[in-house]
């Protein structure tokens, strides 16, 4: 369902910013304090070290500092979400990044300054007394990274540097969403249409496979036509890495990107090892999306039209939140209470409307409560979407229990909570189909395959994103050059590794990497299939009786510890292989069920 304007909209389905600010008056005015702090906390530049009081202190007001900027800054955000036209939320949004950007500059003195100071007085310092018992875990990291801490002034310079070398990124993003033109297609009618990014996502479902097929074709080439210019960009941005890395004193771009979550090497090379070793049985079920279509031949533009017609059925908002909370039942009482915290209104932006940010995602403000951004249109993506954003929600809800220095967990963990809701919801709904009626194997049939979809598109697919960004950080460590030739050259390799000798690669998908923004933030695409995996541990213990508490303590636990040592509290150990192996266990048992269903 949309609606033509925003005040046609129930305000039960509208977040509720007044929550965060009464009115645009108080933003002004923690605004000016969030100048007023930075300039005052500029006074301390030098003085952290000359005695616990100092310390103290100079904490108490960075916290004070982080605190109102956070809210400052969301308040902006999410006021301009719902209508990116608007010029007045525009205008706040850039005033806010100009901000953040000068309080970087002005407190990139702490960092050193902390590292200066001698461990041994400095735990003894956060040790004795309460008011610094809330930094406790960040001085145990300032410890743990003093070798890679620069001067206060290389700090600055580097703090300086940032929007430059990020700015990669923007100039990619703006390149693909903007101005590289994908052409023209055919679609199923015989009409001549214009290719867009959401268009693409439609057309690759086609069933029409010569449809499907030009549509990879155009978007592809498109890509390639642009390949020189993009190419440079990407090269741009690895050498931006490496150059972060080597300034800071790590042995290369990937120990950079591990050590500030605190893991070991083996989590990423042992995911690519793992994932290998299953290889067969992913092309077992890349054989039998072939068979199901009828093809001569696999082609990689056949791998995502859904192979069990889905069946025909409409939700409205209502019906999807009763839904979330029906299946999400085995997390417990309190959990279900204060999801229905979340779902009562007020909390989530339901529907969309002109000018409003698309997708959806689910965003945190401390001390007030977390927001969720729908574009809710009663799909059955539309369920699964609202219980993975309530699980972002949950635990960002759950976090802020910590106080605020230690509320934030770390991205490694982000997609845990939402994945473990899909999962929950997914065993729910296979479990209740009746398989004495066609439309009940029917609908298993679509469940099944929608699981086995989400472990080829979040475990198979980002692993081999993630060895890709490994062997091209790998390759300019090297001195190697990195042109459109040389990174077609490894893609069009792995591509043929994961998807077999039964699966024909075309040329153009050499390009593929060339429309992929998440290699703009290296080192962060393993995260998917790690989460993934950790999540389909905790789904299982759940499923089969568990101490829910187990996982209720994870979600609490925020930023307090290291992520590894956090995940461990809900019974997961990612340091060694044995979730990864497990989660892809799992697919071959779904893949088995699925055979015999069609059979």
């Amino acid at each position: 369902m949309g609606y033509s304007s925003r005040e046609d909209i129930p305000s039960k389905y509208k977040w509720r910013l007044t929550d965060i600010y009464p009115d645009e008056t108080a933003w002004e005015a923690d605004l000016s304090k969030v100048r007023s702090d930075a300039e005052e906390i500029k006074s301390y530049r030098g003085r952290l070290g000359e005695s616990r009081d100092a310390l103290s202190a100079g904490l108490r007001l960075f916290e004070r500092l982080e605190k109102r900027l956070e809210r400052v800054y969301m308040y902006a955000k999410l006021n301009l979400d719902v209508d990116n036209g608007d010029a007045k939320y525009q205008a706040m949004h850039d005033r806010t990044l100009g901000v953040l950007f000068r309080i970087q500059e002005a407190i990139s003195f702490i960092m050193p300054e902390l590292t200066a100071i001698p461990p041994e007085t400095l735990r003894e310092w956060v040790n004795t007394g309460d008011d610094l018992a809330d930094f406790r875990h960040m001085v145990d990291d300032v410890i743990r990274s003093r070798e890679h801490v620069l001067s206060t002034r290389e700090e600055q310079l580097m703090a300086m540097a940032a929007p430059a070398l990020e700015g990669l990124e923007g100039a990619y993003s703006m390149l693909e969403s903007v101005d590289l033109k994908l052409g023209d297609i055919t679609d199923e009618k015989g009409e001549r249409v214009k290719l867009t990014h959401g268009l693409f996502g439609k057309l690759r479902d086609s069933r029409d496979r010569r449809v499907r097929a030009q549509a990879f074709e155009v978007m592809h080439k498109a890509f390639a036509g642009m390949g020189n210019t993009i190419a440079a960009l990407y090269a741009g941005s690895v050498r931006s890495d490496i150059f972060a890395a080597r300034a800071r004193g790590y042995k290369d771009s990937l120990d950079k990107a591990l050590f500030s979550d605190n893991l070991p090497r083996s989590i990423y090379t042992g995911l690519i090892e793992a994932v290998r070793s299953h290889l067969p049985a992913y092309r077992r079920y890349l054989g039998l999306r072939r068979r199901i279509l009828g093809v001569d031949k696999l082609h990689i533009y056949d791998t995502y039209v859904p192979i069990v017609e889905a069946p025909e059925q409409e939700y409205n908002y209502e019906e999807a939140c009763g839904m979330v909370r029906e299946h999400l039942a085995p997390l417990g009482g309190d959990y279900l209470r204060d999801l229905d915290k979340l779902l009562a209104g007020g909390w989530v932006d339901v529907y969309e409307t002109p000018g409003k940010a698309t997708g959806a995602y689910a965003a945190g403000v401390y001390g007030v409560h977390p927001y969720m951004l729908l574009n809710f249109v009663g799909s059955l993506n539309d369920v699964f979407t609202l219980a993975h954003e309530a699980g972002h929600c949950m635990h960002t809800y759950y976090s802020d229990s910590q106080p605020y220095m230690n509320k934030d967990y770390p991205i490694f963990l982000a997609e845990i909570a939402s994945t473990v809701n899909e999962n929950i919801l997914m065993r729910g709904m296979i479990g209740r189909c009746d398989l004495s009626t066609d439309q009940g194997r029917r609908q298993k049939a679509y469940l099944l395959n929608r699981f086995l979809e989400e472990y080829k598109g979040t475990v198979f697919r980002q692993t081999m994103f993630a060895e890709f960004e490994l062997k091209v950080h790998e390759m300019a460590e090297g001195g190697e050059p990195l042109t459109g030739e040389t990174l077609c050259g490894v893609y069009g390799e792995l591509l043929k590794d994961y998807f077999g000798p039964d699966v024909e690669i075309d040329d153009y998908m050499r390009w593929e990497w060339a429309r992929i923004p998440h290699f703009y933030r290296a080192f962060y695409v393993f995260k998917y299939a790690t989460g993934f995996s950790a999540a389909a541990a905790i789904t299982r213990m759940i499923n089969e009786g568990g101490d829910v508490g187990r996982y209720l303590d994870f979600l609490k636990a925020g930023g307090s510890d290291y992520p590894a040592e956090i995940l461990k509290r809900a019974g997961v150990d990612l340091t060694t292989p044995i979730p990864v192996n497990n989660a892809l266990g799992e697919f071959e048992s779904l893949l088995d069920e699925f055979e015999r269903l069609l059979s």
